[in-house]
């Protein structure tokens, strides 16, 4: 630590500082003397250059020298000058680098404009090391009305931004990760599948040009972009198989085809049943030739033959597609009611939208025993886990298992009866494809 105002070598002779006074060594003034701040700590960094940082008091300089030296010990130094880029500046930066697919992409621009920036954009990366200005942010964000698990999805992202900041040295550490940051309780529901009086109802509501989507949403659990893009090469009647290919997506207000959700091609058993019903759709609707650009809506425009069109014979749009063919089918159905007069919309169905047949697939193939890790594969999820946690609690009990076992040794050893107090209920449970035909 260095005084700009005072020499540290005075030469013979010279004068005195008028305005300083110290019992332990000469005070001279220097030509700085009075200009700017007078405390100055000097040090090198960790690729031995040379830096300099100037201080009003003594006090300040002393307090930052150390902080320096252990910041310079432990490795996790940074430049004062590169943390004064702001959040906004960087978040741009990280945008623009960022290889996320084209939706994800519109997604996260979306959430930095509208809920980081917003608040935080102007603040320089350094005034972001402290958790407890992550903390009120949080705070602010729950002022807005934002539900607990859209927070988490936005705090995700800007925890993501602030790691890329430590990763390219502008940070020490990522103040989202500290254990003082708490986000609010997300209050995960459980899935409760259709009935399958729903599942027949909801399906026999749609349009018949989409019954044999709805058909198949159920019977092999794909996703709706997924129904929307399957075509005639993805059906091997023969085989027995559905092969999830693609998907049509929107992208900003654009159709596009993509690989499925998280890049993973699939192969879905086909039931004999199901095949029927496809076949018929088949004869009654010609699959019709739809091209879209693939990716992104300038991508390499590629063309399939659908088997599931509008009226005009173009892909489905899902916002239109929802709001009108959907909701027809839920009203039909009795799960909402019919459009009020006057009304322009149907009420809102946040928990039966079309994904609901995909629980519904999942929730008959558990009843009948299949593993949580075939399902998973069905299903298109990267990770079994996370299948049995949405639907651990659809699993058969062991106590259940248990007790269907014990009846099943007594029911057989003896003269063909029950046990008394314990009959043997028939499952309630039916197979897609026994639904699909009833």
């Amino acid at each position: 630590m260095y005084d700009r105002w005072h020499k540290s070598h005075p030469k013979p002779g010279e004068a005195d500082c008028a305005e300083h006074r110290s019992r332990t060594r000469p005070m001279v003034p220097t030509a700085d003397h009075g200009i700017g701040k007078r405390w100055q700590v000097r040090y090198r960094d960790l690729d031995q250059q040379q830096r300099k940082e100037n201080f009003e008091t003594k006090a300040a300089a002393d307090n930052r020298a150390a902080e320096v030296d252990v910041e310079l010990r432990h490795g996790t130094y940074v430049a004062p000058s590169a943390t004064k880029e702001t959040l906004a500046s960087y978040a741009q930066k990280w945008l623009e680098a960022n290889s996320a697919g084209p939706t994800t992409a519109l997604r996260y621009e979306a959430t930095v404009r509208n809920h980081i920036t917003a608040h935080l954009g102007r603040r320089e990366l350094r005034s972001l090391n402290q958790p407890s200005t992550i903390q009120g942010w949080i705070r602010k964000l729950q002022d807005t009305d934002l539900g607990a698990s859209t927070i988490e999805g936005i705090f995700d992202v800007l925890s993501s931004i602030l790691g890329a900041a430590v990763d390219d040295g502008l940070l020490p550490k990522n103040p989202c990760k500290a254990s003082s940051v708490k986000l609010p309780t997300v209050t995960k529901k459980k899935v409760v599948p259709w009935t399958l009086e729903r599942v027949r109802a909801v399906i026999a509501g749609l349009p018949k040009r989409f019954q044999g989507g709805g058909k198949l949403a159920f019977g092999c659990g794909l996703r709706q972009g997924e129904v929307f893009g399957i075509a005639d090469t993805d059906i091997d009647f023969k085989g027995g198989w559905i092969h999830v290919n693609r998907q049509v997506r929107i992208v900003g207000t654009k159709a596009v085809f993509a690989l499925p959700k998280g890049n993973r091609i699939r192969s879905v058993p086909l039931s004999a049943q199901l095949a029927a019903a496809l076949k018929v759709h088949m004869k009654e609707f010609s699959p019709t030739a739809v091209t879209l650009p693939w990716g992104k809506p300038d991508g390499e425009p590629k063309t399939f033959r659908l088997l599931f069109v509008d009226e005009k014979g173009r892909a489905y749009n899902r916002s239109v597609f929802n709001q009108g063919v959907w909701k027809l089918a839920l009203a039909a159905a009795g799960v909402i009611p019919p459009r009020e007069r006057g009304a322009k919309y149907l009420q809102s169905a946040p928990e039966d939208g079309m994904h609901a047949l995909r629980h519904a697939y999942a929730s008959v193939l558990l009843d009948a025993g299949e593993s949580i890790k075939a399902l998973s594969e069905y299903l298109g999820h990267s990770d079994p886990g996370f299948t049995l946690r949405t639907y651990t609690h659809l699993l058969p009990t062991s106590e259940t298992r248990t007790r269907k076992a014990i009846d099943a040794a007594f029911t057989d050893e003896g003269d063909g009866t029950e046990a008394e107090g314990t009959p043997r209920a028939r499952s309630s449970a039916v197979c897609p494809q026994c639904a699909l035909a009833a």
